[in-house]
């Protein structure tokens, strides 16, 4: 047998709409739904139901058949016309076959005869609750489904327009090392570039899982610095700094290959930690041109890396590791403090 608590249990969450023209009828039969709905409006005729249908959203519509002006029929025609799917819930005083072919057309959910009692009302509410209920489950999530997606399209054109960015000033800063540095950045790439003759020297491979580790580090550190230029948010320098020195942390692995290198990520770490206030100033006056050296950093980094993590580099030729993001090191500390920048260095900005 149908409970009350069964038909609660799928009803409280559902907007219904009454339509009864008998003013006794239709106070007694509120009293019996009103406790089962989170919300329960009241329409005195077809006409009336009609124009609230209108202003408003129902799970599920109650209406009697017989009322004047517009009747139940007409009524629910009208509303179908608007929602297809719109569940209904006729009443009826007359069991005829005319009246129920009628409803059968009109698309109605389920019949009930007057007087309504308890027990029949429960067994009528019961089925058209539940669909009522999985179909409003159904909507509210379609809705948050689409909610998610636009987020993610949102998400991934912010992406897009990320990577652009990096590429952008991936592209400049070579330009910049053609253009500006000629005479340094070519024999410089054409020594990183050049084959190891060692033969009967000692010599390591870059680890998989470091190389891992230090792109995750690196990419990390653009973000950090995106995020502080909207945040202000001086723990999020301080982070970007403590990242240069994971890195030295790691190079520091293969010591005493990298060590000069490690040493220098160290000096970075701890210069703008040391001058937080120096290099915000820096960077909010140019931060796109803070941001191309860090990316320069990683530029460089990231060569490496892919090269030394399958070819083997020896110690007679460590300092093809070394000079380039030395190089690109030096920048930053000599911006961030110039009277560090060794005699005769050419700044980049």
């Amino acid at each position: 047998m149908i409970t009350t608590k069964n038909v609660y249990k799928f009803s409280n969450k559902l907007h219904v709409l009454y339509v009864e023209d008998d003013v006794k009828l239709r106070e007694e039969t509120v009293l019996l739904l009103e406790p089962f709905f989170e919300k329960l409006h009241i329409a005195v005729d077809g006409i009336d139901g009609l124009d609230k249908y209108n202003r408003h959203f129902y799970d599920i519509i109650i209406t009697d058949i017989n009322m004047p002006r517009m009747n139940g029929i007409e009524m629910i025609r009208h509303m179908r016309e608007i929602n297809p799917d719109q569940k209904v819930i006729a009443i009826s005083a007359h069991n005829e076959s005319e009246i129920l072919i009628n409803l059968i057309r009109s698309g109605i959910s389920s019949f009930i005869l007057k007087p309504i009692m308890h027990q029949d009302l429960l067994n009528i509410l019961y089925p058209v609750c539940r669909d009522a209920d999985a179909q409003k489950s159904n909507i509210e999530l379609f809705e948050m489904l689409n909610i998610e997606r636009s987020r993610l399209k949102k998400q991934i054109r912010l992406l897009e327009a990320q990577v652009n960015t990096v590429s952008v000033k991936h592209q400049q800063v070579e330009n910049l090392l053609t253009q500006t540095q000629p005479q340094i950045s070519e024999p410089l790439l054409n020594d990183y570039f050049a084959s190891d003759e060692d033969e009967g020297v000692e010599n390591v491979l870059f680890n998989h899982d470091d190389c891992e580790e230090m792109a995750e580090i690196l990419n990390e550190i653009p973000e950090l610095l995106g995020r502080f230029y909207d945040e202000q948010d001086l723990e999020l320098i301080k982070s970007a700094g403590l990242q240069f020195g994971k890195v030295a942390n790691i190079l520091l692995h293969y010591t005493p290959f990298l060590d000069p290198l490690a040493h220098s990520m160290e000096e970075l770490s701890l210069t703008i930690i040391q001058n937080m206030d120096t290099f915000v100033a820096l960077y909010q006056s140019n931060p796109d041109n803070i941001l191309a050296l860090f990316d320069s950093i990683s530029i460089d980094m990231d060569r490496y890396m892919k090269r030394f993590s399958v070819e083997s580099m020896a110690m007679k030729n460590i300092h093809h590791i070394h000079q380039p993001t030395s190089i690109s090191i030096k920048q930053v500390i000599g911006l961030i403090l110039p009277e560090e920048m060794e005699e005769g260095e050419i700044e980049f900005f």
